[in-house]
């Protein structure tokens, strides 16, 4: 059968073809292919050449000493194509009456992660793990292992990826990641490692055991909440359209992307139901554990924001940009925040403090610790202690500025109790009156105060 470089396409053999195999270009590709039959099944491979003569006579030189081994019995599929999926590799090597069991130093980095992706990561739950995942292979894993073999992974090669890692762009390029980033990078490679070495049956040296002493000394940034007065003075400096936005977030602990993905039909009489986000531009019906999905009461504070942005709302979702498109948390940080954050000159804050000045705020409150466990979507008390828990200097001080501002219906959550029986730390209720009496304690002595 004869053909023109310019028409060679995938086509039948004839008889000839099928014994000798024959050499092929795609349409809009410049590379070689060799099409052969083995055990009655074609198979068609590239050569990562480009079609030139010199090229084509070498690719039917290795292409005939194929042929020459397959015919004679002597063809083993996974070494003549190493590269090849493995369970094409398998599938062959039951038929060549063998077992196959590749080595560590037989599966290339970036031939596994393509069947990786297909059999483990389409088959996570749809989430930010799941986009971060991505991200990472792709911009950091793929380009640096791409080449190497799982035998080529050792601890010492993994000294020398993390000293690789340095920003690649932006105001930071060149600079080390922080320690905090670069164990992220590692959770999904180690992730990669430990699911090859199941599937092969690999009892291998752990390389990530002792890669902590290695890791980036740059200490990682504490994220402290706001002083009151301080909060006050960056609200002034928020663009007015996203204030009752921002302020939502301080009395509810909701984040950005759970503000983002926040709907009409949310709002219930008496609660907000958590259960919607939208994470880089992706909405999602499932947060990002399932403590996430939780009821947050509605105080007096809380309606009075409500009610401005569901006036102002045109469509389901209840927070939007001013021309109606929908909140993006990365471009609500690079517009909104930042400008507050330069013209209060409060600089080291970033939208997540809120969700942290919640925390702290309620526990100044001594807002009860399960309680608040619940309010802001967490397992156990522990995260709220070790995350949130950081004492904010002279926060006390602020204490009945904080009441104020959250309302008394936020530290009574459902109690029934008279006002006038609701005591606080450092505080004396003489019952028939509306007046609280300061002892003192170990706080500081508060001006008196009458509800």
């Amino acid at each position: 059968m004869k053909r023109t470089n310019h028409h060679l396409d995938v086509l039948l053999f004839d008889n000839e073809e099928k014994k000798q195999g024959t050499i092929i270009r795609k349409p809009g590709s410049r590379k070689l292919y060799i099409l052969f039959y083995y055990f009655n099944r074609r198979v068609e491979k590239t050569t990562g050449l480009n079609d030139t003569r010199k090229n084509r006579e070498k690719v039917r030189l290795w292409l005939d000493r194929i042929i020459e081994r397959r015919d004679a019995g002597k063809l083993i599929f996974a070494e003549a194509f190493p590269g090849a999926p493995e369970e094409e590799k398998a599938y062959f090597a039951k038929l060549e009456g063998w077992q196959y069991a590749p080595e560590p130093r037989d599966i290339i980095f970036g031939h596994y992660i393509q069947e990786w992706y297909e059999n483990v990561w389409n088959h996570y739950p749809e989430g930010t793990k799941k986009d971060d995942y991505r991200l990472i292979i792709d911009y950091w894993l793929v380009p640096y292992f791409k080449e190497m073999t799982f035998f080529q992974i050792s601890g010492v090669e993994l000294q020398k990826f993390i000293n690789s890692m340095k920003w690649k762009k932006g105001a930071k390029k060149g600079q080390p990641l922080s320690k905090a980033r670069a164990k992220n990078i590692l959770i999904p490679l180690r992730t990669i490692w430990n699911d090859a070495c199941d599937q092969f049956r690999w009892v291998l040296h752990n390389p990530f055991g002792n890669l902590k002493k290695h890791l980036p000394k740059t200490p990682a940034k504490r994220r402290e909440g706001f002083r009151f007065g301080e909060w006050l003075e960056f609200l002034k400096h928020v663009d007015p359209w996203y204030q009752p936005v921002v302020e939502l977030m301080l009395l509810t602990g909701m984040i950005n992307s759970e503000i983002a993905g926040l709907r009409k039909s949310d709002i219930r009489p008496d609660y907000i139901l958590v259960q919607h986000t939208i994470v880089r531009g992706k909405e999602h019906d499932t947060p990002k554990t399932v403590y996430r999905i939780r009821k947050i009461p509605i105080t007096q504070a809380v309606r009075k924001r409500l009610d401005i942005l569901q006036e102002r709302s045109t469509g389901e979702l209840l927070v939007t940009t001013e021309n109606g498109s929908t909140f993006r948390p990365s471009n609500f940080l690079k517009s909104v925040w930042a400008r507050a954050a330069r013209e209060s000159r409060i600089t080291d804050k970033v939208p997540y403090s809120l969700r942290h000045s919640f925390a702290a705020w309620a526990l100044t409150l001594r807002v009860d610790p399960n309680r608040l466990v619940r309010l802001m979507g967490h397992g156990s008390k522990k995260m709220v202690y070790e995350v949130y828990g950081d004492y904010i200097e002279g926060l006390e001080e602020d204490f009945w500025l904080i009441l104020e501002y959250f309302g008394r219906d936020f530290v009574e959550g459902k109690a029934k109790q008279p006002p006038h029986l609701l005591a606080y730390p450092g505080m004396m209720v003489q019952p028939g009156f509306h007046q609280v009496i300061i002892e003192e304690t170990r706080s500081p002595v508060l001006p008196l105060k009458t509800f």
